[in-house]
């Protein structure tokens, strides 16, 4: 398959980036580069699905990373991945070895899967900040995106999610779903939870969002870039910390930081190279929000939660401040004009500054949940869906469907707008359509 005809195959079937914020993956891919990676660290504790996709899927991740590295003209091809997880490099190596394609094994730290850490880990180059793989002639796929792109050359449209249930919920799984399945109906799935007053996270514990209950958790939807939702007693450290509000954050961050540089001497992009200082954009804010010296660093920050949650000894924000200050930044059309160059002497510590993940769990309280090894639960249906219309980077897809209209899965419900960054929207259920706003609503029957 050449390069265009693979590009149009995956912008056919709406694939977007599934591990990060859903970029559209026909664009990201209409590139050349000379090492393609195939991201399969799993970057959160606790969710399991890009492993369950290594160990079910081998043969049909290496055929897209094959495909790819052709279109795009790669010469070298890594599947990267944690050496601890034994199941999924069992699977995988003798479908890699025979397509020519490499096996990164790193060791268990996070954010092992952040982009720009990865391709550091695998290349030894460091990425401007601010920057793209593509800067240093990389691109990094998210695993289940590729998985995606095998199907998208057979024709299959994105319309399904594999995603992880974990925590105090009691059947902790990994289950298939139609995309705009409700996470309320995930949960149930699973057996429900085992606390009496649960909060729940879309995602990771660590960059995942907050859903504060089940009302909520019903009306939010599964998406293609949905990997987990974790179960956790209301009150829990992550819950705390994860929800204090703004005002809390700046008197905390005015009357408590003592500018000890944990935030930027662990911060894994520093680490890299580049020039983010945490602790500077920690006192711009604890100076007042309107002070801007030295807080447009925050545009640089990955929001991955370290210094937050493992470096500060003080219980302070700085990645909620961070992100904070790049809204109000966009909002104002503020852009970062400070250094783009590396610093390789940064570097020199980063093999002794990389987080365990056994002490992250440790530090954030969940210990205690790492022990459990989530099964492969099946595949389910969906008596009705929600899916919306944007679930990617850029602009919302075209609804392409009215209220009455009959669909089937994989049927087109919403198409990119002309000259627009944009992903394709598919039907992920036979039924009816009964309501088309931001999102389409199809009501069906349950497999």
């Amino acid at each position: 398959m050449n390069a265009s005809t693979l590009v149009q195959a995956v912008r056919k079937a709406g694939v977007v980036g599934e591990g990060g914020a859903g970029f559209p993956a026909h664009v990201k891919y209409d590139t050349q580069a000379g090492t393609l990676i195939a991201n399969g660290c799993e970057c959160e504790p606790l969710l399991y699905t890009d492993q369950h996709l290594i160990q079910t899927c081998p043969s049909e991740l290496v055929e897209a990373v094959a495909a790819l590295r052709t279109a795009m003209g790669a010469t070298r091809a890594v599947v990267a991945l944690k050496s601890k997880y034994a199941s999924a490099i069992a699977a995988i190596k003798d479908h890699a070895k025979a397509a020519g394609v490499e096996l990164a094994l790193l060791d268990n730290f996070y954010p092992a899967g952040d982009e720009q850490i990865l391709v550091h880990e695998v290349t030894g180059r460091s990425i401007p900040p601010l920057g793209l793989p593509k800067d240093v002639d990389a691109l990094v796929a998210n695993v289940g995106t590729l998985v995606r792109v095998s199907k998208a050359m057979k024709d299959e449209p994105v319309f399904r999610k594999v995603l992880t249930v974990t925590g105090d919920v009691a059947n902790p799984g990994i289950i298939d779903v139609p995309i705009g399945t409700s996470l309320g109906r995930c949960l149930d799935l699973c057996g429900g939870p085992t606390v009496g007053d649960p909060v729940f996270i879309k995602g990771g514990p660590m960059m995942g969002t907050f859903v504060e209950n089940r009302q909520d958790l019903d009306q939010a939807v599964v998406t293609k870039t949905t990997g987990g939702l974790i179960v956790l007693p209301r009150g829990h450290y992550l819950h705390d910390a994860g929800t204090l509000t703004p005002e809390t954050m700046q008197k905390r961050a005015a009357t408590a930081c003592i500018q000890c540089r944990y935030c930027t001497d662990l911060c894994p992009r520093y680490l890299v190279g580049q020039n983010f200082e945490t602790h500077r954009v920690m006192k711009a804010f604890g100076a007042g929000i309107g002070a801007a010296e030295g807080a447009l660093q925050a545009m640089l920050c990955c929001e991955c939660g370290v210094c937050e949650l493992f470096s500060c000894p003080m219980g302070l924000s700085p990645r909620r401040i961070n992100a904070m200050f790049k809204a109000k930044f966009r909002e104002q059309g503020l852009r970062y004009d400070g250094p783009r160059e590396i610093r390789p002497d940064q570097s020199a510590l980063r093999p002794y500054r990389k987080v365990p993940t056994s002490r992250l769990a440790l530090k954030i309280g969940i210990a205690g949940y790492m022990d459990i090894h989530p099964e492969y639960l099946g595949e389910f249906g969906a008596d009705e869906v929600r899916i919306p219309l944007s679930q990617h980077i850029g602009a919302p897809a075209m609804a392409m469907v009215k209220p009455g209209d009959t669909v089937s899965p994989g049927d087109l419900i919403g198409e990119i707008p002309e000259k627009a960054l944009g992903a394709r929207v598919h039907a992920s259920i036979a039924g009816q359509v009964i309501r088309v706003d931001s999102a389409v609503v199809i009501k069906g029957a349950a497999r």
